[in-house]
C-alpha cells in the first residue's frame, strides 16, 4: 500500500511556488498516495487532475489582521484534516502554507522555503512576519526544511542558527520539454510587436521584482535604440504604480487592463498574467530580471529553455546560482559578469523610484551593458546556446528523484 503524502500550496494561481507544488504532486503520485491541499482555489491558473482538497480559506488579502485571522482559521481546518486523513508525511510550500502546517501540529512535516525572507526589504509587516518566521522555522515538529536555492539555505542557517543537517537545498523542477513545445505556439494578434527587438520581463508586479528600474532604464535605452519594445508579463499589487510610472516617463504605454486598442505603436506593453508566457519569451531579443531579491528564479530557467539570452541582477540567492554557479559572493559584484550562462549585474540598492529622479550609476551601467548586448548578435546567440544547455540541469525527473529520496528517509525515520 502506498504511503499517504499531503502537499500543501496556498493557491493554484499567481506564481512559480504554486506551479512547483503542483508539478511535485503530479510526479510524486507515481510513488505515493498524494493529496494536494489548497488553502483557497479563488482562481486557477494551473490545473491539477489528482486528488485535491480545498480548505476554502482566503489568504489573498495583504491586510495583516485579516490574513492573520485566516491563517488561524486554516490552522484549525488543517488540524482537523490531519486527524481525519492520517497522512504519513506532509509537505508545505511557502510561508502561507508553512505557518498553518507547523501550528496545526504533527512531527511529520517538511517545509519548502521559496523566499529569501532575510534578504527582503523590511516594511512594518515584513519585520513582524520575520519574528514569526524565526519561531516557526525553529519549531521541533519539523522533520526537514527544503530551500529552493543555496543562498536561502545559507541565509537561514546564519540568521536562525540552524543545524545544517536539518536544512537542505532542492532546486525547482522545470519541464523543459513542455516549455519548448509551448514556445512554438503562434502569437496571433501580438505577432507584429515581435517584429521589433523586444526586451521582456516576466513575474509578479511587486516590490521584490523591481520592474520600475527596467522602465527607467528602458526610457534612456530608447534614445539610441528607437525601435525596441518592452513587454512586461505578470500581474500584482504594483501594476497601477508601474503603469503610471511608464506614462510619467513619457513612454507610450499599452495596458491589458484598460480599453486601449492593441497595435505595435506602443513603447511598453503590460500584458498581465498569460497562461503561455513561453511563446512571447521565445520571440524576444533579451529576457531581463531586475529583482531586488529572489528565491530561485523560475523565469530565468524558462527563458533559457526557450533559447532567449538572460541578463539579471545578482540577487543573494537564485539567479546567480543559475547563471553563474561558480561565482563566489555574486551579490557583491560591482561590474557586469559576462562569463556565465547569461549576464549578471550588480543588485539595485533603492526601493521604488519615481520618474523625476535622475538615473543613478547602477541604472547607467545597465544602459551601457544592454546597448552592448543589443549591438552584438553573435554574443546573444552564444548566450542562447549556453542557456539552453543550462536549462537542462533543472529537468523534472532528477529533481523529483531528490524529493523521493528525502521523503523515503523521512518515512523510514517515522517508522523507527
Amino acid at each position: 500500500m502506498k504511503k499517504k503524502i499531503a502537499i500543501i500550496t496556498p493557491f493554484l494561481a499567481n506564481g512559480g511556488l504554486e506551479k512547483v507544488a503542483i508539478v511535485g504532486a503530479q510526479e510524486l503520485s507515481n510513488y505515493f498516495d498524494v493529496t494536494l491541499i489548497v488553502m483557497d482555489t479563488f482562481h486557477i491558473d494551473y490545473q491539477y487532475d489528482g486528488k485535491m482538497i480545498d480548505l476554502k480559506v482566503s489568504l489573498i488579502s495583504r491586510n495583516i489582521f485579516k490574513r492573520l485571522f485566516n491563517i488561524v482559521k486554516s490552522v484549525f481546518k488543517l488540524r482537523k484534516l490531519k486527524k481525519q486523513q492520517c497522512f504519513d508525511l506532509i509537505i508545505s510550500h511557502g510561508e502561507l502554507a508553512n505557518l498553518p502546517n507547523v501550528f496545526s501540529g504533527g512531527k511529520n512535516n517538511i517545509l519548502a522555503i521559496h523566499e529569501n525572507r532575510f534578504a527582503a526589504v523590511k516594511d512594518a509587516q515584513g519585520k513582524f512576519v520575520n519574528k514569526i518566521i524565526r519561531y516557526i522555522y525553529s519549531s521541533k515538529n519539523i522533520f526537514k526544511m527544503v530551500t529552493v536555492s543555496e543562498g536561502i539555505r545559507k541565509s537561514f542557517i546564519e540568521k536562525l542558527n540552524l543545524n545544517v543537517s536539518n536544512i537542505t537545498t532542492i532546486y525547482n523542477p522545470n519541464d523543459v520539454g513542455e516549455f519548448k513545445q509551448l514556445a512554438t505556439e503562434k502569437l496571433n494578434k501580438f505577432s507584429s510587436v515581435f517584429n521589433f527587438d523586444v526586451l521582456l520581463t516576466s513575474g509578479r508586479l511587486t516590490l521584490a521584482k523591481g520592474q520600475w528600474f527596467l522602465l527607467r532604464i528602458f526610457k534612456d535605452l530608447k534614445i539610441n535604440n528607437s525601435d525596441i519594445k518592452l513587454v512586461i508579463l505578470g500581474d500584482g499589487e504594483f501594476k497601477e504604480k508601474l503603469i503610471q510610472l511608464s506614462n510619467d516617463l513619457g513612454l507610450k504605454t499599452y495596458s491589458c487592463w484598460s480599453s486601449d486598442e492593441f497595435n505595435d505603436n506602443y513603447d511598453v506593453y503590460f500584458m498581465g498574467f498569460v497562461s503561455n508566457p513561453f511563446k512571447y519569451v521565445a520571440q524576444s531579443k533579451l529576457f531581463i530580471m531586475t529583482s531586488l531579491w529572489e528565491g530561485f528564479g523560475n523565469t530565468i530557467v524558462e527563458a533559457m529553455a526557450c533559447g532567449t539570452p538572460v541578463i539579471s541582477t545578482a540577487c543573494k540567492s537564485g539567479p546567480s546560482e543559475i547563471i553563474n554557479p561558480v561565482l563566489e559572493n555574486a551579490n557583491e559584484i560591482e561590474e557586469p559578469v559576462y562569463d556565465g550562462f547569461g549576464v549578471l549585474m550588480p543588485i539595485f540598492t533603492k526601493e521604488f523610484v519615481s520618474a523625476d529622479v535622475d538615473l543613478d550609476e547602477q541604472e547607467e551601467l545597465w544602459i551601457k551593458t544592454l546597448e552592448k548586448l543589443l549591438s552584438d548578435n553573435e554574443v546573444l546567440q552564444n548566450y542562447s546556446r549556453k542557456g539552453i544547455k543550462r536549462a537542462g540541469d533543472f529537468q523534472v525527473k532528477p529533481i523529483v528523484t531528490e524529493w523521493k529520496l528525502l521523503i523515503d528517509s523521512a518515512l523510514r525515520l517515522s517508522c523507527s
